[in-house]
């Protein structure tokens, strides 16, 4: 990135308190330890920590340059150094950041992807990414850089090179995907679902609808709104869009996608139609999870002008991101590692994946606290014990706030008390697993970030390692 200070100072209304405005700037750091010579710092607030106390560091560091909110208490210690660095003052640094980013985009004429929904969005963007790079270069947004902060952060990444943005966008309140809409104005844009996830902010699914909805909104008659024929909701919003409407489902839509087999190993073959042309495709363990996510996928690419034969390669090449239904196994013990989040929709198709192997081998859920979702936890954690009761598992290990509503809804819907077990430490769930988990056994294990289920992944591994 090659972007002068003067050129920050169009970009993000504010004044240049000292420093040359015809300084280049060659990159934006929020973190002062990993500033890099030429770059612009941009100090964040958060609820433990405030970014003013560090720019100096960031300019020892080699930033040429940082931002700084208007009136700060530190304002005059920073000017009184006499640094020939660029200090430029802001109304919200944060807010700032979005504007240089959103400035940056428009200098590309390519188009980008925006990617939002309930569950699946990073699996879609993965997805497409592997798709599309088969022909473009393609910049995605890395892990889950997909906030105000990481999305911005990853526009500013775009370079000449690329012919193609991929942007993965979450949110926790209304009004966040309007604004990373603003910011990177997406010419296609999918929702992969709406289901019950940040209820505790957002307290009702009409909320979460409205707030998705936002992406849909932001695009104009020119641009295409993917749409999830297979969702209700989604299909609501798209009665509101501008765009063209571009459709993908599992039973109708411009793109199609027809279960034909699921194998012991976990590869799904399906049948793929997009607008009448069809070819087959097989997703990598576990496929038929991913089913949708391929099919939004498919239509994306297909918007992008991707050839058939290249969106089956795609797809076909794909791998699950660890963390995320990811298939290990070692010593004859299967591990669905599914540790990364959780919320209702998730908990209830990584149960119907683990279901799929019971009939030749032992199932055991070992499931951590979704977290998020308000009032409405209780409810909802008892209905994934139910779910796991429906699905056939074989034994229930829970760990948590909530473990026991999830005991509840188990035992309500059949599930043998002796086959349920609740924790509230970790470490004494995990003996109990020593004990429990035998070769042969598929484990499925999830939660949501926080409860750190990744470290009982690791527990599993090193038991079977060791025999």
């Amino acid at each position: 990135m090659k972007l002068k200070v003067s050129e920050v100072l169009r970009a993000a209304p504010g004044s240049l308190l000292q420093g040359p405005a015809q300084a280049v700037l060659s990159g934006v750091s929020i973190d002062s330890r990993r500033t890099s010579p030429g770059e612009l710092f941009v100090p964040l607030t958060g609820n433990n920590c405030d970014g003013h106390l560090f720019i100096r560091d960031a300019f020892n560091n080699g930033a040429q340059a940082s931002f700084v909110r208007q009136g700060h208490p530190l304002l005059g210690q920073l000017l009184a150094c006499g640094t020939d660095k660029a200090l430029i003052a802001v109304a919200d640094p944060l807010q700032a950041l979005g504007e240089v980013a959103r400035w940056w985009r428009k200098q590309f004429q390519i188009p980008v992807v925006a990617i939002t929904g309930s569950n699946g969005k990073t699996t879609t963007k993965e997805m497409l990414w592997q798709i599309t790079s088969i022909r473009l270069a393609a910049l995605k947004n890395p892990g889950n850089w997909n906030n105000l902060i990481g999305l911005p952060l990853s526009l500013l990444q775009l370079h000449e090179g690329h012919q193609v943005g991929i942007m993965e966008m979450g949110m926790s309140e209304r009004g966040e995907i309007q604004r990373l809409a603003e910011i990177s104005a997406p010419h296609i844009a999918v929702i992969t679902n709406i289901g019950p996830a940040h209820l505790e902010q957002l307290k009702t699914i009409d909320n979460i609808m409205a707030a998705k909805g936002e992406l849909f909104a932001a695009l104009g008659a020119a641009d295409i709104a993917v749409v999830n024929r297979d969702d209700e909701r989604v299909m609501v919003l798209a009665q509101k869009t501008r765009a063209r409407i571009l459709s993908f489902g599992t039973r109708e839509g411009d793109i199609r996608g027809e279960l034909v087999q699921i194998y012991d190993s976990g590869e799904t073959v399906f049948n793929l139609d997009i607008m009448g042309k069809q070819d087959v495709v097989t997703l990598a363990p576990p496929g038929g999870i991913f089913l949708s996510n391929a099919l939004a996928a498919a239509a994306v690419a297909h918007a992008l002008n991707m050839r058939m034969e290249e969106i089956k390669q795609g797809l076909e090449a794909f791998r699950p991101i660890p963390g995320r239904m990811e298939i290990i196994r070692v010593d004859g013990i299967t591990i669905i590692n599914d540790s990364y989040n959780a919320n209702p929709i998730s908990m209830e198709a990584s149960l119907k994946l683990l279901s799929a192997a019971k009939q030749k081998h032992r199932t055991i859920a070992v499931l951590g606290d979704m977290l998020e979702l308000g009032e409405h936890s209780p409810g909802y954690h008892r209905e994934v014990g139910r779910a796991t009761a429906r699905c056939g598992i074989d034994f229930l290990f829970v760990y948590g706030q909530f473990s026991a509503s999830v005991a509840e809804g188990a035992r309500a819907d059949g599930m043998s008390a002796q086959h349920v077990f609740t924790f509230d430490r970790q470490e004494v769930l995990r003996e109990k697993l020593r004990d429990e988990v035998h070769e042969g056994d598929w484990v499925l294990v999830k939660g949501s970030r926080a409860m750190k289920m990744e470290q009982i992944v690791e527990f599993l591994q090193r038991k079977a390692e060791a025999g």
